[in-house]
């Protein structure tokens, strides 16, 4: 009785460890999805293929570590992220700038950038996460937007912006899609958040273009600049 219990016993931890085995080859590997080999910045992220997604980003900054909990984009080709490592806001180091496109189609661009930035912590200095003011929110605080089948007009900040609707028509008279067109950029030093005035489905006649620079704590639109 004693032999069979121990030959249950060991047909048991060998097939448990063969089930323990199979699920560790069943779970997703990290890949690697952007670098800037020169400035040892690279960014991983674990593919789950069954969604169409990465998630579970890792970004190694030289020896720091940083795991985002909430980036997640599409794993197709087009969808890697964008990566920048620039001194934004001139003190003489340099910021990791993370751009990742979570969607695109015709007249609609959706991106969100993302700032890892070396701070002092409780632990010593660190890269941490650095809140950025979201555009659409800032361009609807600040600025009051009408639209008519023939004009377009654009008020904040101290300034008006008057000109002819070439879409012809308007889907919406104040309250307007923002969302459905954000483009951030890096150009030179600078970080800029393009987003498009939507008139109707296939037009976009206008944008607001807002440069980013640190305040404190967040980075702000510094400057705004409206084409009509």
């Amino acid at each position: 009785m004693k032999k069979l219990a121990a030959l249950f016993c060991c047909l048991f931890f060998v097939w448990s460890s063969g089930v323990s085995y199979a699920n560790e080859l069943k779970k997703p590997s990290e890949m690697l999805v952007a670098k800037d080999e020169k400035e040892g910045v690279f960014i991983y992220a674990t593919p789950f293929p069954k969604d169409d997604l990465f998630r579970n980003f890792r970004v190694e900054i030289g020896k720091a570590v940083v795991e985002p909990l909430d980036w997640q984009i599409s794993t197709r080709e087009e969808r890697r992220p964008e990566l920048h490592v620039i001194d934004l806001n001139d003190d003489g180091k340099k910021e990791v700038v993370v751009i990742l496109t979570l969607g695109t189609g015709t007249w609609v661009v959706q991106k969100e950038a993302h700032i890892l930035q070396e701070a002092d912590t409780a632990n010593g200095k660190a890269f941490e996460e650095m809140d950025i003011d979201n555009p659409v929110h800032t361009i609807q605080r600040d600025f009051r937007i009408t639209a008519t089948d023939k004009k377009i007009n654009v008020e904040g900040r101290g300034h008006t912006w008057e000109a002819n609707n070439i879409c012809g028509i308007t889907n919406f008279k104040h309250r307007f899609p923002l969302h459905q067109s954000v483009n951030w950029k890096v150009e030179g030093k600078n970080l800029s958040a393009h987003v498009g005035l939507t008139l109707t489905d296939n037009c976009v006649p206008g944008e607001f273009i807002l440069q980013y620079k640190q305040r404190g704590e967040i980075y702000i639109a510094e400057r705004i600049k409206v084409n009509l």
